[in-house]
């Protein structure tokens, strides 16, 4: 009678454990999905900012508007003015005469979130990237034809950098000047070149300069120069630069 109850006992015991590892194993993996979705909806969220604030921000630069302010919740995210890349456009006329920008210094936005994972607004672009790559989720506000390109590179500018995590915080851009740096509506122009310099982002602005007709690309780390040539005189060439001021408040 003893074995029965000691052998009932252990049975009651054996159990008892299957059915606390049983809830222990579903708990931890139930909440490591959990954890994972609510990143997954938190970094679409924060795209979904990010388009608002480019079209906020193409308010200032396309529309003349004086400012806007843009809204981005971060939980565990961090925000940042990153370090600045650099932008220069060249163009060539049809004689072999060259006429070249300033060297344009541009902050980037940059949205951190879990697993390497990013957001970044850049002289108009919005990329998103990760350890293994990027996509791009908008253009920069460039129009090339084979008879017309318009350049507007969109200059994010700040004295310094500033980064800022966990909360609600508020993009705030002011629109500081816009200048039109080179025009010409004379069928004379034979080439435009785009010049990017200390940019992590070669690759996307490679594959998006690509896909627009550039070509010529040539790409040293953090470098990267692509040229459009049409093979025939572009009848209008625009370069636009917009400086806008930006800071960001929690």
């Amino acid at each position: 009678m003893s074995e029965r109850a000691v052998s009932e006992v252990v049975s009651y015991v054996l159990v008892f454990g299957l059915v606390v590892s049983a809830v222990g194993i579903v708990s931890v993996s139930g909440l490591g999905t959990l954890q994972d979705t609510r990143n997954d909806e938190q970094m679409a969220n924060a795209e979904r900012a990010f388009s608002v604030l480019a079209d906020n921000l193409a308010d200032v630069h396309r529309r003349d508007a004086p400012s806007r302010a843009t809204e981005i919740s971060l939980g565990e995210a961090r925000l940042e003015t990153a370090a600045n890349v650099t932008m220069r456009i060249s163009v060539t006329d049809t004689g072999g005469d060259t006429w070249q920008s300033e060297q344009w210094s541009i902050r980037p936005l940059v949205y951190s979130g879990d697993e390497g994972r990013k957001l970044v607004y850049e002289a108009g672009a919005v990329y998103r990237t990760s350890n293994g790559g990027g996509i791009r989720v908008q253009n920069p506000p460039f129009v090339v034809t084979q008879d017309r390109v318009l350049l507007s590179v969109v200059g994010l500018n700040r004295p310094d950098r500033q980064a800022l995590s966990g909360s609600t915080v508020l993009i705030r851009a002011r629109r500081q000047s816009t200048s039109l740096a080179y025009n010409s509506t004379a069928d004379d122009v034979d080439s435009v070149t785009v010049g990017i310099r200390d940019t992590p982002r070669t690759e996307l602005w490679q594959e998006y300069l690509l896909s627009v007709g550039f070509d010529g690309c040539s790409v040293s780390g953090n470098d990267i120069q692509c040229t459009f040539d049409p093979g025939s005189p572009i009848s209008q060439t625009y370069v636009v630069y917009h400086d806008i001021a930006v800071d960001i408040e929690s």
